[in-house]
This record gives C-alpha cells, sequence and structure tokens, in this order.
C-alpha cells in the first residue's frame, strides 16, 4: 500500500464528508431517525451500517488495502451508530424539539464528532501507510 499524499488526504477527507452528506441526508428515513433511540433496532443499525459500506466503498476505490479498510469501516460504523444512540436519547430524554437551542447545540456536537471521526480515519490511514 503506497502512503496517501497530502493531496490524497485531503481527498479521503473530502469523500468522507460527501459521503456523510449523502448517507446523514437523503439516504436517511424518519424511521431510520425514530429508531435510533432504541438500541439495536433495525434502521438504527441499518443507518449506521450505510455509513461504513459506503467507507468501506471509498476506501477501497483510493487504494487503502481491504484489511485496513474493513477495519476502520466496521469502527466507523460501530462509533456512528453510538453518537446517534447517545444523542437521540439525550435530546429524548431533555424533551428537546427543533425549538430549543439546547437541541442544536446537541445536534451541532453529534455532527462534530461525525467529522473528527472522519479526521482520525485519515490520521489512521497515514499512520499505518508510512509506519
Amino acid at each position: 500500500m503506497v502512503p496517501l499524499t497530502a493531496l490524497g488526504v485531503l481527498q479521503l477527507v473530502l469523500l468522507l464528508e460527501v459521503k456523510h452528506f449523502v448517507c446523514d441526508g437523503p439516504l436517511q428515513t424518519r424511521r431510520m431517525v425514530e429508531e435510533k433511540s432504541s438500541y439495536g433496532q433495525r434502521l438504527g443499525l441499518v443507518h449506521a451500517g450505510l455509513h461504513g459500506v459506503a467507507s468501506l466503498g471509498l476506501l477501497g476505490l483510493l487504494g487503502i488495502g481491504w484489511g485496513l479498510a474493513a477495519g476502520l469501516a466496521l469502527a466507523e460504523a460501530a462509533i456512528h451508530y453510538h453518537i446517534d444512540f447517545v444523542k437521540e436519547n439525550v435530546a429524548k430524554s431533555a424533551g428537546l424539539t427543533v425549538r430549543d437551542r439546547t437541541f442544536w447545540w446537541l445536534m451541532a456536537g453529534d455532527q462534530a464528532l461525525h467529522h473528527f471521526t472522519y479526521l482520525a480515519m485519515a490520521a489512521a490511514v497515514v499512520l499505518w501507510t508510512t509506519r
């Protein structure tokens, strides 16, 4: 596996961000959102799984070895699932709605954690390919 150039790292992060937009936007259904607060519900798992599968495809397309790509994709899916689960349950237990300022802080924190995950994935690829 060839180490990524600085441009390659930026391309990876950009692709992960586009993937996030698609999976958290158009591909996410209302039922997925509703089921994210109940641990182990099928559609919450499907949502996180979509993120993992899409990341696996992106990493593979960029020439990242399949072992590393699979490990990162599985980790991302698990992390994504738990970030969403916690966010949904905090919002639900506090009775937050879109009309509450705290809801938007919670939503922004949720999204920031997802974006930090992508930076960590890119860092893992750099560290793995330069060792």
